[in-house]
């Protein structure tokens, strides 16, 4: 072990009761709950500090099918969703009669009771969300197996973790039905990549394993990318999409095997770097039996190799378009992200089939498209144990290409089991959903999953596995906490104000606050593609443990070079007013554009460490982008205006007359750069600042009638009737009057 190993380990050894405890209580299985669960109880949260952003309920499901919410979108902000709907199952033989309880589009058997925590906030990652379900309730043809689950999902906003979300899923036999027999717990995911495919999203998609398969198929045995780059030559036989050269012209447009990389490991493990592990030996080729050396220090690596274990679907090629369209590349917005599902911990024992069956890994990868979905208890539970006749005796069914069926809408399921399931015992999963560029940055995703699971543990590795309530997991350096922020619309403005709370945060591995200062991003349309706009930092830091460096890094390339420079940043403030100016690395950002919806973030970001004689190098971190407002009930991003004000903001909004009143835009086409995420609005512009605005069809009925009084230029209809209702395509007119002026126009509306 090194000296920066054994330094961390002390750190966290001083930490390991705080960490403890906060796992003990975020973790509590409490008893079973007096009531029982109900569809009425049905909520949806949103996570978006990572980046994905998804739909989290209270009823087993991942995603939002109905399109209202976030659901996998990747990357977040940019409204192209990954994620149709994933689900949890699970099932078991009752007096040898198959029984499932689970998930699934348009017939939820798990519900929540009134005393469901639902919890979304800072816990064990930056943003945990937490529920409680059962399936205590029987209709129709469901019968229950009186399972409670109690189940955690954790996201985290630094780059190295930001692409997976870990649902952490404790599920406990209550005893309604008494000891289960041949138990299964499964995750299901419908994956349709991805929404901003103009061609059929869903039609087009494949599905795969990535991990070992036993005799299943051969591409677990495949060496064909370096990814740690074990030769040092800074290739990794990925091309930029993220695909192996090696893979055939079906799934890489890009096909050269010139270009393989082979390193000796099977490319379905992951190299997972533990210094306390035994020496890391090839699979394949030159290397088989032998050390893998680190090109760097020519020493072993120490750790394992193990399977990942995932579920993939991602886009194929659409045969009825001309050409191979993997990953629509064409598109502005490509469709190159892959969607995977890992598992990282379940209690079942090896189940030892073959000498490479030696680590825990899932019973079985499924999978099946739209026209053989499973539609009672008998087929769900046949998929969950490989016993379906559509498993055609696969346990890890291989890619559909290999077995002569098209890219098509697929579904994936990975189980775990069986297991015998006494009364009052609980069983612990952890299982990560990802998403990356590529089978490259999705195989990435998952490595780090699985390294956050196992950060700090003390006695566990994915050797020696734990579950999530045993030992440490997910002890990362983490950022400060994400600033309280507001902002409001002026005059090609926007004015910001946030809290100081980041600044008493104490940074767990360094037992002190790090906090340094905070950036301000800005985005037009849509919560993404960020803008640094201006930063700031303290003068004096309070607890004197070590001098901030007061200032931030910037890249700028000229031609083909790239430097770096430290920019000095004048001291903290918590307000802030955008009205467009020069950066302080002397750069230009525009002035806001009144009518234009604009989004805002405020980071704190902490200080950068260099190495010491006792403490290891530590890189700066800054907090989760995610704190732009949000509707309070749906989660969804709010944009601000810069707004004008009817006669001048500081003329005492006079008098202005109605000649220049337009509706923008005009037509409407059913969907508008200028309205915010999940909402449809037109804008009527250049009012005075009160009047009434009555909207009315061509046949002279009143649609809707709007008060405009708050003193600005402009107010927003949300295509809403005076029923609450939404309204058709058509034209429609508009009257604005006050009280000595009137004015009538027209809009058309095109869905």
């Amino acid at each position: 072990m090194n000296r920066w190993a054994v330094i961390i380990l002390g750190v966290l050894l001083i930490t390991s009761a705080a960490f403890a405890k906060r796992l003990q209580d975020g973790d509590k299985i409490g008893p079973v709950r007096g009531t029982m669960g109900d569809e009425t109880q049905d909520k949806n949260m949103v996570m978006d500090v990572s980046n994905i952003w998804t739909a989290i309920s209270n009823f087993g499901r991942y995603g939002d099918p109905d399109a209202n919410l976030p659901s996998g979108q990747w990357p977040g902000g940019s409204d192209n969703d990954y994620i149709w709907e994933g689900r949890f199952w699970v099932g078991a033989l009752v007096q040898g009669k198959k029984r499932c309880s689970h998930a699934d589009y348009g017939d939820y058997e798990f519900h929540a009771s009134d005393d469901d925590p639902f919890f979304i906030g800072t816990g064990k990652s930056i943003q945990d969300s937490y529920v409680a379900f059962d399936d205590f309730v029987g209709s129709g043809t469901h019968e229950p197996l009186g399972i409670e689950v109690w189940q955690r999902c954790l996201t985290w906003s630094m780059p190295a973790y930001n692409e997976f979300m870990i649902i952490e899923s404790n599920v406990v036999n209550t005893g309604m039905v008494g000891q289960l027999s041949n138990f299964y717990a499964a995750w299901v995911f419908d994956n349709d990549v991805a929404t901003l495919d103009a061609t059929e999203p869903h039609i087009d998609d494949n599905v795969d394993y990535d991990g070992w398969d036993g005799d299943d198929t051969n591409t677990d045995e495949v060496d064909w990318v370096d990814p740690l780059d074990l030769d040092g030559d800074e290739l990794d036989g990925y091309d930029e999409w993220g695909i192996p050269y090696g893979w055939s012209n079906a799934d890489n447009p890009n096909y050269n095997p010139s270009l393989i990389e082979p390193d000796g490991v099977y490319d379905e493990y992951q190299i997972y770097l533990d210094e306390n592990g035994p020496e890391i030996l090839g699979q394949a080729g030159q290397w088989e039996g032998q050390p893998l050396i680190d090109p760097i220090t020519l020493e072993p690596l120490h750790g394992w190799l193990i399977s990942r274990n995932m579920s993939i679907i991602y886009d194929g090629d659409n045969n009825a378009v001309q050409g191979n369209d993997t990953g629509e590349r064409g598109l502005a917005i490509p469709c190159d992200g892959w969607t995977g599902g890992r598992l990282l911990y379940t209690p079942h024992e090896p189940y030892n089939t073959t000498l490479e069956d030696t680590l825990p890994r899932p019973y079985a990868h499924q999978w099946w498209n739209w026209n053989s979905d499973p539609g009672n208890d008998d087929e769900k539970y046949e998929y969950m144990d490989a016993t379906n006749k559509a498993s055609m005796g696969y346990h890890f069914i291989p890619n559909p290409r290999e077995i002569g069926a098209p890219t098509f809408d697929y579904r994936w399921l990975t189980s775990s089991g069986p297991f015998s399931f006494p009364v009052d015992d609980t069983l612990r999963f952890a299982y990560s959903f990802c998403l990356g560029q590529g089978i490259k940055g999705l195989r990435n995703a998952a490595d780090q999953s699985m390294v956050a699971y196992y950060a700090g543990a003390q006695t566990s590795s994915p050797a020696n596995p734990s579950d999530p309530s045993s030992d440490l997991h997910y002890v990362l350096p983490v950022p400060p906490p994400i600033p309280n922020l507001n902002y409001s619309g002026l005059e090609e403005g926007i004015r910001l104000t946030w809290d100081n709370h980041a600044e008493f945060f104490v940074d767990p591995l360094l037992n002190y606050s790090d906090f340094e200062g905070y950036k301000i991003y800005r985005a037009a349309y849509a919560p993404t593609g960020w803008e640094l706009i201006y930063a700031n930092a303290v003068d004096t830091f309070a607890t004197g443990e070590i001098a901030p460096d007061s200032s931030i890094w910037v890249t700028t390339t000229e031609g083909d070079t790239v430097s770096a420079a430290p920019i000095n940043l004048p001291s903290l403030e918590h307000t802030f007013v955008d009205t467009g100016g020069m950066t302080l690395w002397e750069t230009t950002y525009s002035r806001p554009i009144n009518y234009v919806p604009y989004y805002y973030v405020v980071v704190a970001y902490d200080s950068y460490k260099p190495e010491t004689v006792t403490t290891p190098e530590f890189l700066p971190q800054e907090s989760a982008r995610a704190n732009y407002m949000k509707d309070p009930s749906s989660g969804a991003p709010l944009p601000v205006y810069p707004t004008n004000y009817a006669g001048g903001e500081e003329e005492g909004k006079s008098n202005v007359g109605l000649d220049n009143v337009k509706v923008v835009p005009n037509p409407y086409r059913g969907t508008n750069l200028f309205e915010a995420k999940y909402d449809e609005t037109i804008r009527f512009i250049n009012l005075p600042p009160a009047c009434k605005i009555t909207i009315l069809t061509l046949a002279g009925d009143i649609v809707q009638t709007l008060d405009h009084i708050d003193g600005t230029d402009s107010e927003i209809w949300d295509l809403l009737s005076k029923n609450t209702q939404a309204v058709v395509s058509g034209l429609y007119l508009y009257i604005v009057e006050t009280d000595s002026d009137k004015i009538i126009g027209k809009f058309v509306i095109a869905r």
